[in-house]
């Protein structure tokens, strides 16, 4: 499910010349008093002095608003110093500065590139609970042929791991069709789909199946498909049971979104035969999952430890490329379950009903970053649910036979 399926790709020249020198570096690494202080700046007085916050909106004034798609590399190379310029001024500003912004993002109403561009500011800065959803709110807003959508997703990811409700976000992803986003980071294309499931796949999947369930009514035909094969994926009752009850499934013009829904509502049985006799236990692979890494911390510490000691055992033996694939495949995951061949093929042999739940958030915190990475662990995560779904034939009220 879910493959990387190549679209024509979007323009990005502008972008590309734009946002080495705009507030997309700031967006990353907004500046040392910004990013590295956020605790000063929760903690900065509610309102800002009135002449250190006007001098702010009167920079701003001059440098907002402005749509890249109508400047010419002259007008953007000018505007790139003015952006970089602005927000010097609000690092220069220190916390009075970040609550200025915070306040100039609440009154803006109409130049969606601030409200980006202050949202993408502000949330390294500070993580109150307020601040935070205003900054939701604001990126909701987002125009896409002015604002970078790999930015959006990286963010919103980032929003939905901090706890606010992002459904929202992913949404307006499914608003955007037949697009390429392009994570340049990763040299990954994401279609509008895929990118939305960084989102819904991410959050609880409570809310993340009551927010797809509604989509089925939306007025777009695009966005019906895109959420009904993004609510198979999320294998709940409720999803189980809304698609089971779901008319549109004939009225799907995209194949692949076809295959996969029916690829989870119909009970397929497995033959134990094909998947070999189990290498691990239930107690090895559950044990062994509790203990993979999903943060880029506990990743380095890994590294540092099983990871060393693997490669280093590699390379006493002298070890070629295809023995190292394949003492991967056989071996017990060290960073995450995808391309361990014997691992998954033992999951869904031996995991039992009451282990599907475990999957299920083991699946969702994989997708701790916008990768081709995280996104291999989701789908093989995906690949046990569906194994062991058939397996233990799960959900059988629901599901066609």
């Amino acid at each position: 499910m879910y493959q990387i399926r190549p679209r024509q790709i979007l323009s990005l020249t502008l972008f590309s010349l734009f946002l080495s020198a705009s507030p997309g570096a700031l967006r990353l690494s907004p500046s040392s008093a910004l990013a590295q202080n956020p605790a000063e700046a929760q903690t900065s007085p509610a309102k800002d002095t009135p002449s250190t916050c006007d001098a702010l909106r009167e920079a701003k004034a001059k440098t907002y608003p402005y749509h890249i798609a109508q400047l010419n590399e002259q007008q953007i190379d000018a505007k790139s110093k003015e952006l970089d310029a602005f927000w010097k001024q609000v690092e220069a500003a220190g916390p009075a500065g970040v609550t200025c912004i915070r306040d100039l993002l609440a009154e803006e109403k109409t130049d969606h590139v601030f409200q980006f561009d202050a949202a993408s500011m502000l949330f390294p800065a500070d993580h109150s609970s307020e601040t935070l959803t205003l900054i939701r709110d604001s990126l909701e807003q987002a125009d896409f042929q002015d604002s970078d959508p790999a930015n959006y997703l990286s963010l919103a990811l980032q929003l939905g791991q901090a706890g606010v409700d992002i459904r929202p976000l992913g949404a307006k992803l499914l608003l955007f069709p037949n697009a390429t986003i392009h994570i340049s980071e990763h040299d990954l294309d994401l279609d509008s789909d895929t990118a939305a499931l960084f989102l819904y796949g991410s959050i609880d999947p409570a809310q993340a199946t009551a927010g797809l369930i509604q989509l089925l009514q939306a007025s777009q035909p695009f966005v019906r498909e895109a959420a009904a094969h993004l609510l198979a994926e999320q294998m709940t009752e409720d999803s189980f049971r809304a698609l089971s009850k779901w008319d549109g499934l004939s009225q799907i013009q995209e194949e692949f979104r076809r295959n996969d829904i029916q690829a989870i509502m119909k009970f397929q049985p497995i033959k134990p035969a094909d998947y070999g006799t189990p290498k691990f236990t239930r107690e090895q692979i559950l044990d062994t999952i509790a203990a993979l890494p999903h943060t880029q911390k506990e990743f380095d510490n890994v590294m540092a430890t099983k990871g060393a000691a693997f490669d280093q055992q590699m390379r006493d033996k002298k070890a070629t490329q295809q023995q190292i694939a394949d003492a991967v495949a056989n071996g017990l995951p060290i960073y995450g379950v995808s391309d361990h061949t014997a691992f998954l093929n033992s999951a869904i042999l031996t995991l039992q009903a009451g282990d599907f739940e475990t999957i299920r958030e083991a699946r969702r915190k994989s997708l701790y970053n916008v990768s081709d990475e995280s996104l291999g662990e989701y789908l093989a995560y995906t690949q046990i649910m569906i194994g062991t779904l058939n397996h233990l034939d799960l959900f059988k009220e629901y599901r066609a036979h």
